[in-house]
């Protein structure tokens, strides 16, 4: 599937307990897709959230300092 489809259909089973625990997290998520993200997950069991924007785009999400982000 295309990734413009994958924001229903794939899912991490980890991020409903990892949010429970830190909804900071799950509120990084939300970012991601209120930014424009077209997909946004937890990375494996939660050492990362990332998310994939449309190409060219310059996403400009006002994270606090100490959070490490990264455009690729």
């Amino acid at each position: 599937l295309p990734i413009s489809e994958w924001k229903n259909r794939l899912i991490n089973d980890f991020e409903k307990p990892v949010f429970a625990l830190y909804p900071e997290i799950e509120s990084i998520k939300s970012s991601l897709y209120e930014n424009g993200a077209v997909y946004a997950s937890l990375s494996g069991t939660g050492s990362s959230v990332f998310g994939f924007f449309p190409r060219n785009s310059n996403p400009r999400i006002p994270f606090p300092q100490e959070y490490l982000t990264w455009l690729i």
